[in-house]
């Protein structure tokens, strides 16, 4: 139970229950604030047992937050309650339906107050405040202290606790490895073999600004004992985002600051310390140039910006990019890229081959790696924007839809393992060491810096993909990154209760199984060529992985490392290591002997991806293994074969890779079912036409005889983002002109898309205006899709009146509304219930092979041998991949295969191909970011003509002034759903 200032009719009931009446004459009335950081302010409030308290919540931060009081000892419980609302968050204001919940507030804006009355606990106690929007409660929290006398904890700071600042289970022992007087503003770790901790510093923070704060500091513990002994400061360096050691080499992803607060740049780059002081010899050596768009990581400081790095068993290291994006990185060899939001895209630790791995994520902060080369990162909420906290296995070509596929085109994306809600994910690692136990071995340990916690997330296969259970795991509050050495320590880096602009707060832990015994790393330069390979089939992923780079190191003609992979009797996580160091060490000349071990199904996969592993080195490799692969039963093989087709260059792959293009389901066209008119219609519901902008629609019905009432805002055909909808002076009018304020009755129930559904508020929680500003007296607002039912009606009501429009905090919206007596099933032509969303974080593995096909078929341009297979058994793969296809021969191919075909069902589905042709994305320069809550109608983000729209768009208006109907009406609602505005075609209803 909670109170809300709006909740009118559940005020007196909660007063009661906290003790007395509200007597607002008498209320103590308390401001509090917010400090950067997650931060109230004060942390301490006092009021007397039993006192009315009328408290002002004044939000000046740059976030959302919220006010929750809850009972002595239950903040935490309510926390983790709010983060497991999931979808339902925004509605509720992440504040769960819980009776130790006393007293909230709705989610503030930034910079907009709101108040809440309510009676104090007659009982002393401390009661902690919080606030419960997601990846706020670990730290933002306070005390009120329910006492006769003033406390002294309102003038004496909080103390902080002794031991461990980590929670570990049971079976588990952790220390403070390394304090905040060394290493405060912990952003990233990582560590070598040998168990030295290299801590990312960074007090410059997310949206601080400016050089000079900055710096990697090595830690070594000499005794073991999980304290560290001795430190240097290896590099003074701006906002480390990633580190990983390799031998005497440090590669580092981090930004550079020039005079004052000028941004100069997003940098991969390897330090040296050939010495072995514990210091870089030199400055950085840059890898990779211009990682990250300057413009906004100007403006807004390195928050959504590139961030980790891992290394995997094939030698690339690979690179979490942020939502920002970047134009025309570059590596060493003089190749760029550009990205388009966020994504994985992976480097030789040369600074050669640049590319992209995996793009269509949101934030991502680090990627984790297993030993067969399976990728998984876990994102960063878009602030309910329908994109929460998402496990992804990353699958190599991978489109993951964020913004503007996930939610309308969800067929074309590979959808998320699972959401689970609100959260910051930050550091990952997937963790395969000796000595731990079993549960806690072998499995992706990923960082939440929101929810403070360390998860893994169990995963099971599933064809070629997985499923997943998520499990609680280490707690730490303000969790960056995760780490371990080849002796089995797990190191944990933590912000601590420093804010975004930086502090003095944070550290290092570490962690390790009670009874652990520290076993000395190999030094790996003294080991011989036999060892160094013995060593690719250890249990420890570090030790496989350090030992196959002395091998790199060293050079050789690899006959032990070719002994390792073709050994059945190992386990194939040290095949597959054997593998990839020998196509790393030998190159082509390794190819001979990866063609052999594709007929070895253990390994098959593996021996697959590392032949086309390198475009630079793929000249030669035959065709017909991989063709052949295509065909095998086992998945991940099918997989392996059409990424690496994507990859060979060979345009005759595409018969092979058209055979398995089309996904399990095929997307259904619009179905034509005629205009809706506006008003009426035969069903008895009443509805408006479209409103936008400061558009009205005054309802004047008669109700005679209606038991129920169901008011329902629509969207407007342009999805349900900022639709924030209203019912001005909605009144219900008696037989005997007698007038009833609707908004005194008490609905039976309400839903909304987002925010709030309340009396005198918009979705907000703002106070409601109308749109076009004129007067009103009282009103209801919503946001769509939003349903208010009244059930049992007063008697002898007979109509009713209400101007209904949009509330002023709306920023673009378009709707319609709907009066009827019964719930509405059928919505009008333009105005959908709301923008029908796939199954986009629902494990979907059958759709991963077709998906990973049609991307070979693009990267390989085969538009005329997608055209030819139209009207065969593969032509809605064929169909899908001629969308991604803006070449002139593919749409020219196209159109002519259109102007052809006279079968109606064929017509419209070529229809929906030369549709999304029309437009592409627009080029992106860097000079524009979707902000937090991004426009997700797609497919394009900024819709942009190119040389064949004017082809296109004759070709459309053509088929559908001769066509039939259903033709017309096909081809109007695909233009309408692309957000492609052709001159000249017909409407469809």
């Amino acid at each position: 139970m909670r109170l809300f200032l709006q909740d009118c009719l559940k005020s007196a009931f909660i007063v009661l229950l906290l003790g007395s009446f509200f007597n607002e004459a008498e209320a103590r009335k308390i401001t509090l604030g917010v400090k950067p950081g997650l931060h109230f302010d004060p942390k301490v409030l006092h009021v007397l047992p039993g006192e009315d308290v009328e408290l002002t919540f004044d939000n000046s931060d740059v976030m959302m937050h919220n006010f929750v009081l809850v009972k002595p000892g239950a903040r935490m419980e309510i926390v983790e309650a709010a983060n497991a609302l999931g979808e339902k968050g925004p509605a509720l204001h992440y504040v769960p339906d819980s009776a130790k919940v006393l007293a909230a507030t709705p989610v503030v804006e930034p910079k907009n107050k709101s108040t809440v009355k309510f009676t104090a606990p007659v009982k002393e106690g401390n009661y902690p405040y919080v606030c419960t929007f997601p990846g706020h409660g670990f730290l933002m929290h306070g005390t009120l202290f329910v006492a006769k006398n003033e406390p002294k904890e309102l003038t004496a700071g909080p103390t902080k606790s002794a031991g461990s600042p980590v929670g570990v289970p049971g079976e588990l022992e952790s220390t403070l490895f390394s304090p905040n007087t060394v290493t405060p503003c912990v952003a990233c770790i990582g560590v070598a073999p040998t168990g030295e901790v290299y801590a990312g510093v960074d007090q410059i923070g997310s949206l601080g600004k400016g050089g000079g704060k900055g710096r990697i500091i090595r830690l070594v513990d000499e005794d073991h004992d999980g304290i560290s002994d001795y430190r240097t400061e290896y590099a003074l360096i701006d906002n480390p985002r990633g580190i990983v050691p390799v031998g005497n080499k440090l590669y580092v992803l981090h930004a550079k600051w020039g005079k004052g607060t000028k941004f100069e740049g997003m940098f991969l780059s390897v330090l040296e310390d050939k010495d072995g002081d514990g210091m870089a010899d030199g400055p950085p050596r840059h890898l990779v140039k211009e990682i990250s768009t300057r413009k906004f990581n100007q403006s807004r400081g390195v928050d959504h910006t590139t961030n980790g790095i891992r290394m995997g068993i094939d030698g690339w290291i690979y690179v979490a990019v942020g939502d920002f994006g970047f134009v025309d990185a570059e590596g060493t060899d003089g190749t760029k890229l550009t990205m388009y939001g966020g994504g994985i895209i992976r480097v030789r630790p040369d600074g050669t081959e640049l590319e992209t791995y995996a793009d269509g994520l949101r934030n991502i902060y680090d990627v984790a790696i297993d030993p067969f080369m399976n990728v998984f990162t876990r994102g960063n909420t878009n602030d309910g924007g329908g994109w929460n906290m998402r496990f992804i296995h990353e699958v190599q070509t991978g489109e993951y839809g964020y913004p503007d596929l996930f939610k309308r085109y969800t067929s074309e994306i590979i959808p998320a393992l699972v959401d689970v809600g609100g959260g910051s994910g930050t550091g990952a690692m997937f963790f395969d060491e000796p000595g731990w136990p079993d549960k806690y071995n072998d499995v992706p340990m990923m960082c939440d810096w929101g929810r403070g916690q360390l998860f893994i997330h169990r995963v099971t296969p599933d064809g070629a993909s997985f499923t997943q259970n998520q499990e609680s795991f280490i707690k730490c509050g303000r969790i960056t990154d995760v780490d371990c050495d080849g002796s089995g320590r797990l190191f944990i880096g933590s912000w601590g209760n420093s804010g975004f602009k930086g502090g003095t707060d944070g550290y290092v832990a570490r962690v390790v199984p009670k009874g652990w015994k520290y076993k000395e790393f190999p030094d790996l330069q003294k080991r011989s060529e036999v060892d160094l390979a013995n060593m690719l089939a250890s249990p420890s992923s570090k030790a496989r992985l350090h030992a196959q780079q002395e091998i790199l190191r060293r050079g050789g003609e690899g006959r032990e490392v070719l002994a390792v992979a073709a050994d059945q009797r190992l386990t194939p996580r040290a095949r597959v290591a054997a593998i990839f160091t020998l196509k790393q060490l030998l190159g082509t000349e390794s190819h001979e002997d990866l063609l052999k071990l594709v007929d070895d199904p253990a390994v098959a996969e593996h021996a697959l991806r590392a032949l086309a592993d390198r475009k630079t080195q793929v000249e030669g490799i035959p065709q017909a293994p991989f063709a052949k692969a295509l065909q095998s039963k086992n998945p991940r093989i099918q997989v392996a074969a059409a990424v690496a087709l994507g990859r060979l260059g060979d345009k005759s792959a595409a018969k092979a890779l058209l055979a398995v293009s089309s996904p399990p389901v095929t997307d259904p066209l619009p179905v034509f079912q005629g205009p809706d008119p506006v008003n009426s219609n035969p069903n008895g519901v009443h509805q408006s036409p479209i409103i936008d902008g400061n558009k009205t629609h005054r309802f004047d019905v008669d109700i005679s005889g209606w038991k129920e009432l169901y008011l329902t805002i629509g969207d407007g055909g342009n999805g349900d983002g900022n639709d924030h909808g209203a019912w001005f002076e909605p009144t219900l009018v008696k037989k005997d002109g007698s007038i009833i304020r609707l908004t005194d009755l008490k609905w039976t129930q309400a839903t909304q898309g987002w925010g709030k559904t309340g009396v005198g508020i918009s979705p907000t929680g703002a106070k409601l205006v109308r749109s076009d500003k004129k007067k009103m007296a009282f009103g209801i607002g919503s946001h769509a899709v939003s349903v208010i039912s009244y059930k049992d009606l007063p008697p002898g009501i007979v109509r009713f009146k209400c101007v209904a429009g949009l509330a002023d905090t709306h920023g673009g919206g378009r709707v319609r509304f709907y009066v009827g007596n019964k719930v509405i099933k059928k919505f009008a032509g333009g105005g959908k219930k709301q923008i029908v969303e796939g199954p986009h974080a629902i494990p979907n593995s059958a759709s991963i092979l077709p998906h990973v096909a049609r991307k070979a078929l693009v990267a390989l341009r085969s538009g005329p041998a997608c055209v030819d297979a139209i009207g065969t058994p593969h032509q809605s793969g064929a169909l899908m991949a001629l969308r991604y296809m803006h070449h002139p021969e593919a749409v020219d191919a196209l159109l002519r295969r259109f102007e052809k075909t006279v079968k109606s069902d064929t017509k419209q589905r070529i229809a929906r191909s030369l549709v999304r042709l029309a437009n592409k994305e627009k080029v992106y320069l860097g000079d524009t970011w979707w902000g937090t809550r991004p426009d997700t109608r797609g497919p394009y983000y900024y819709p942009t003509p190119w040389e064949k729209t004017e082809e296109i768009h004759a070709a459309l208006v053509k088929a559908a002034k001769m066509g039939d109907p259903a033709t017309r009406f096909v081809i109007s609602k695909l233009a309408e759903k692309d957000r492609v505005s052709i001159p000249g075609l017909p409407k469809g209803d």
